[in-house]
């Protein structure tokens, strides 16, 4: 095991390197005060979010296992589902399996009551809740949910359980004596985590492809959501200065960062949550030229992670401080009431995050802890004697990291394999690549991954600076197999190619040649985004509208991948353009190559950079509507 720290006391950020994977474990390294565990603060102006002290009486009234996640503790051992199988598996202390029981591929959450001895599973390609009696993981009953069940939350009175669905876009609540949804909630695109206040009088809902955050009343839940954005600060190339650059395309201006990628957030204290995500900057500010050889166009690493800390009390405009993380994907993070301890689970750097005082104004990082090479940390939950535990998605196995109590050292004890992988052996070693951080081969200095543009194989929602152009991040899950040639302007004939240029363009030096064949069999295989329901009789007259001779986008969009396969010559900014499938289409806003129609709305207005791909003025506003709705289920 590599024990590593590394805290500056700078703006109350945590800064340290990026975590690179390992190829074994080493022995245990005790570190000591002036080896960089130091305690620093997190303000906004000078003034501290946290308290002098951490929240009194939180432990009691919401227990750590009513957060939902892969992984959640029992009294003696953890509960995990793992997505890949999509097997419900009860482990002991030593991480040996006890029980399991089948629930389906791509599940994704477990949340625990344990004074019901209840779980609740979400089956997110069976669009349910799966409710199960514990200790024997023994099947209940299942209640049907709005398309796509993902995120888990338990009220701190166990009446209520909280649902984010992926392709509805909603946030429902459910009786969990009954099933029956009490309300549901319209919210932004592409919901993954979801978090109640310990005294049960809000929830925060967090976003893949955009800085949203919903804030939802419970005491009245019907009402809009209060939505605010993750706050990032712009940043500049190093040694740059002076004024930015005109504005984008988007309206944003060279330097300007983004938060994306927020799959979970946690509450700790009941008006003090925290959400781990991504920050990117597509279009970097390089003071001395454009680097073509890089996304973004800069010297610098244009992704980093954050850990936001927001002061929920605030309504209008909650006040934020970010504190830059080494965990790369943070996918997961667990708050521990009793003693005030948050890890955070680095998806693509095989490692956590340890942080003390969480709630406090003192807060500190306390150690980061790796997990080994090959783990893929997508959970975490703290068990109730204080230690950490870690579902490692990619090795599917439970790791314990005991945590002492007084000095800064871990221990590290890695369960056997808990499930087989549904992946060929090829397919896999492409599932690890995919989310890959730290290696060189891959992008300059391991700083960026597939899946940090491509998280789940879908897109980020930004237009990056490739190549001397602003180019749209494409979807890639459902749209890969047999949609050749590839890139924007269908320069690469075939994905091995593709893959190839991707890395060259991140700066990397490049895959063996079975390592990229791996990762486009991993990519070929991912399954295509479900479509939100839309109206029938509305989809239906959008289908007449998109077959129409007048139309004739079924002419360039037709067949079983929706794509010609052809580039086709418009007035922007490429020469040519491939024509993108449609396959999932409202997963993949905004469009055009480059991102110029942020909403299919705009698109089918003419609003794009792009004109001439079809006679669109003549269309009504009804028209427009029906389209969209039958373009949304594609």
């Amino acid at each position: 095991m590599r024990l590593r720290s590394g805290v500056a006391a700078a703006l109350g950020m945590i800064t340290a390197a990026a975590v690179a994977s390992s190829a074994r474990p080493v022995a245990a390294k005790r570190l000591m005060p002036d080896q960089g565990v130091r305690p620093t603060s997190f303000g906004l102006a000078g003034v501290a979010l946290g308290g002098a002290r951490a929240p009194a009486g939180v432990d009691a009234a919401a227990p750590a296992h009513l957060a939902g996640g892969t992984i959640a503790a029992l009294a003696d051992g953890a509960l995990v589902i793992d997505p890949d199988s999509g097997e419900l598996v009860a482990v002991d202390g030593k991480g040996a399996t006890t029980a399991r029981l089948a629930i389906g591929p791509g599940a994704a959450q477990v949340v625990v009551d344990r004074a019901g001895n209840r779980a609740y599973v979400a089956d997110r390609a069976g669009d349910r809740i799966v409710v199960v009696d514990l200790p024997a993981l023994t099947e209940r009953t299942r209640w049907s949910t709005p398309a796509e069940p993902f995120g888990l939350a338990l009220a701190p009175d166990r009446a209520t359980l909280l649902v984010t669905t992926v392709a509805a876009r909603t946030l429902v609540a459910l009786d969990t004596t009954t099933g029956a949804p009490r309300w549901t909630q319209p919210v932004a695109a592409e919901p993954r985590g979801v978090a109640i206040a310990p005294d049960g009088s809000q929830a925060i809902v967090t976003h893949l492809a955009s800085a949203t955050v919903e804030r939802i009343d419970l005491a009245r839940p019907n009402a809009a959501p209060g939505a605010f954005a993750l706050s990032v600060a712009a940043r500049r190339a190093s040694g740059s200065s002076g004024p930015a650059p005109a504005t984008t395309i988007d309206g944003g201006s060279a330097g300007r960062a983004f938060a994306r990628n927020a799959f979970a957030a946690r509450f700790i204290g009941n008006s003090l949550a925290i959400v781990p995500h991504q920050v990117s900057v597509p279009l970097q500010d390089a003071r001395f030229g454009e680097n073509r050889g890089s996304y973004g166009g800069g010297s610098e690493p244009p992704i980093t992670h954050a850990l936001t800390f927001v002061a929920t009390a605030d309504r209008e405009l909650p006040r934020q401080v970010s504190a830059q993380i080494a965990m790369h994907q943070p996918q997961a993070v667990a708050w521990d009431p009793a003693r005030d301890r948050v890890a955070i689970a680095g998806f693509g750097s095989d490692a956590i995050a340890v942080i003390d005082a969480a709630s406090q104004g003192a807060v500190r990082h306390r150690l980061d802890v790796a997990l080994g090479a090959g783990c893929g940390p997508q959970g975490v939950a703290f068990a109730d004697d204080g230690a950490a535990l870690v579902f490692c998605a990619v090795a599917r196995k439970v790791a314990r990291v005991e945590l002492d109590a007084a000095r800064p050292v871990a221990r590290l004890a890695l369960g056997p394999e808990l499930t087989a992988t549904r992946l060929t052996r090829v397919q896999h070693q492409g599932y690890d690549l995919f989310r890959k951080a730290g290696d060189a081969r891959i992008s300059a200095r391991g700083s960026l991954a597939c899946a940090s543009c491509h998280p789940e194989g879908r897109a980020d929602g930004l237009s990056w600076r490739i190549e001397g152009h602003e180019l749209q991040t494409p979807l890639l899950a459902g749209r890969i197999a047999a949609t050749h040639p590839y890139k924007w302007d269908g320069g690469d004939v075939d994905l091995t190619d593709s893959l190839t240029g991707t890395m060259r363009r991140l700066g990397g030096g490049g895959l063996r040649r079975d390592e990229i064949k791996a990762l486009a069999a991993f990519v070929e295989a991912l399954p295509r985004p479900r479509a939100p329901v839309r109206d029938a009789a509305q989809v239906a007259r959008g289908a007449r509208l998109f077959d129409s001779a007048e139309l004739g986008c079924a002419s360039c969009h037709g067949g079983r991948t929706l794509t010609d396969r052809q580039r086709h010559r418009f007035d922007g900014t490429l020469v040519a353009v491939d024509t993108p499938s449609l396959i999932g289409l409202a997963a993949s806003a905004p469009y055009y190559h480059d991102g110029s129609a942020a909403t299919l709305e705009a698109l089918l207005a003419d609003r794009g950079l792009v004109h001439g791909m079809a006679e669109l003025g003549e269309l009504t506003a009804a028209q427009v509507a029906d389209l969209v709705a039958f373009l949304e289920t594609l």
